[in-house]
């Protein structure tokens, strides 16, 4: 027996007229988590000529729930009709903007009106045009095509004119056309949300990408709570401090955890269970202990924006903890400031996220019982992973190293004023950061680019002071700095994590020797923070 689906859904050929009436019936419906309306004028031009052409327009997608979701209340602007409780409804998962466009030329109410979706066909010329503001009898408006009553006025206006048999045989041609146009309709059937989701997820015609929190939007969605809402209020109050980014999912799993469904993909689902007053005092507390977590990581560990966190699914955790402990303890501030740089220093979420999640949430429970050590992970770090690593702003290894960075106070290597960390944090830009052996210098003497690149080469500088050192050895600039600080030089290139010294390994422009020596005080500071 042949493996396959069970009762894979078959695409079934549709007329343009069935879905138009579909729609203005109730039946086809726009899930909410959909985007609008977008399409640019030339896409609608695009889209008409290619069915006049009787060329194919790809296949729509439906999903027939009995599921409540939130949808749309209009189609391009067309207000739809409600539909009973328990009616079945065809959602739109894919091709929403080419049904949107089709119903709504076919549709549009207002002939005077400029519009993109106010459309005509030239008779003389064979193709469409937008109502540009004046009328020409020999246009035809394509709203009246599936209105036989004016279709048949415009006949008889075209009949005046000295070519109107030629002008009616080709207005007919496109009536036909569009009326008997056939579009491939998938419908999924007896698939519940879980289901759907990763098909959802999936599909991405319009180079769109749509996910989870796009569908429990809709899944959740009553006329008492809005998860749109609930989240954007959550966002709001993180704006203060630089926290605005977050992805949605990840509020969806603090939603989840906090409430005890735990953060995978299963337990998200169940908070359709909830009821709106539920979610609505659920999401209060998950505000709360986000706000908490931000507070925690900004003002402890010194995490300027989003920009800095390693995983996202840090702030899971440090909200779940805050939601169930109002007062934390020194030790469990410890434990859990700790934590922050064994997660990115390890890179703790690179794997299987959803398993280190669900266990870390677990180890926190064991750190509110009183284990300190829940949560810690096994430092196994070598000077020879530094050796090899290099220096990516998006990476979790490096935003941990210039949080890192960022809170030994750093001094300005050519005049020792304080750098103003959380500035350079928060514009993240490498020239913001300072190769201590200029990449132009190093590249002179036949270094590789991932070597030049190395991450022990990297300090904090500000754009103008890196400007002015250029591609100088560090021989020349930092021994220069260091005659004009005097007795705070030494102080200085430690703020920086860079050796000084007799034999200092930079004062020779030996960069394999400084890769070395910096490396093992990178790494010992590292140690200290685990």
């Amino acid at each position: 027996m042949a493996l396959g689906v069970k009762n894979p859904p078959e695409p079934k050929i549709e007329r343009i007229a069935g879905l138009v009436t579909r729609i203005k019936s109730g039946d086809i419906k726009i899930p909410k988590f959909q985007r609008g309306f977008v399409w640019y004028e030339s896409q609608i031009i695009d889209l008409l000529e290619s069915i006049y052409e009787g060329y194919p327009i790809g296949s729509l997608l439906f999903w027939l729930s009995e599921t409540p979701m939130k949808s749309e209340r209009d189609m391009g602007g067309f207000e739809l009709p409600e539909t009973p409780e328990k009616y079945p409804r065809n959602y739109v998962l894919d091709g929403q903007q080419r049904l949107t466009t089709i119903y709504g030329v076919l549709n549009w109410p207002d002939r005077d009106k400029l519009h993109k979706l106010n459309v005509r066909f030239d008779l003389d010329n064979l193709s469409f045009q937008h109502f540009a503001g004046e009328h020409n009898d020999r246009h035809v408006p394509m709203n009246i095509l599936f209105n036989t009553s004016e279709f048949i006025e415009f006949q008889k206006k075209l009949s005046e004119f000295t070519d109107g048999k030629e002008l009616i045989d080709r207005a007919n041609v496109l009536y036909e056309t569009f009326r008997e146009y056939l579009i491939p309709v998938v419908t999924i059937q007896e698939k519940s949300v879980e289901d759907v989701c990763p098909i959802f997820e999936r599909i991405n015609s319009t180079g769109t990408q749509l996910n989870q929190f796009d569908l429990m939007v809709a899944a959740t969605w009553s006329n008492a709570f809005d998860l749109n809402d609930q989240v954007a209020e959550i966002r709001d109050s993180a704006k203060l401090k630089d926290f605005e980014n977050i992805d949605n999912t990840i509020y969806l799993k603090m939603m989840s955890s906090i409430h005890g469904f735990g953060s995978k993909r299963t337990g998200v689902f169940k908070l359709r269970s909830l009821s709106p007053e539920v979610l609505i005092t659920l999401a209060k507390t998950v505000q709360n202990s986000a706000e908490r977590a931000i507070d925690f990581l900004s003002t402890d560990i010194s995490v300027p924006s989003d920009a800095f966190l390693p995983y996202e699914n840090l702030l899971v955790v440090y909200a779940y903890f805050f939601s169930k402990v109002k007062t934390p303890t020194h030790d469990q501030l410890n434990a859990l400031r700790k934590w922050f740089w064994q997660c990115g220093f390890s890179e703790h979420f690179r794997g299987a996220t959803e398993g280190f999640l669900e266990q870390d949430l677990a180890s926190v429970d064991c750190l509110i019982e009183g284990d300190l050590n829940a949560l810690k992970l096994p430092f196994n770090l070598e000077k020879s992973d530094l050796l090899r690593r290099q220096f990516w702003k998006n990476s979790a290894f490096s935003k941990t190293f210039a949080v890192m960075l960022a809170r030994k106070n750093p001094r300005n290597l050519t005049n020792g004023e304080m750098i103003d960390t959380e500035k350079a944090l928060s514009v993240f830009n490498e020239k913001e950061f300072h190769h201590i052996f200029p990449k132009d210098f190093l590249k002179g003497l036949g270094i590789e680019i991932p070597k030049r690149n190395n991450i022990c080469n990297v300090c904090f500088l500000s754009s103008l002071q890196n400007k002015r050192i250029g591609n100088a050895p560090p021989s020349s600039y930092l021994n220069e700095s260091l005659r004009d600080l005097k007795e705070e030089g030494e102080d200085v290139l430690a703020s920086n994590l860079i050796p000084f010294g007799d034999g200092a390994p930079w004062a020779k422009d030996d960069y394999g020797s400084f890769l070395e020596v910096r490396a093992a005080m990178i790494l010992e500071e590292i140690r200290n923070n685990w």
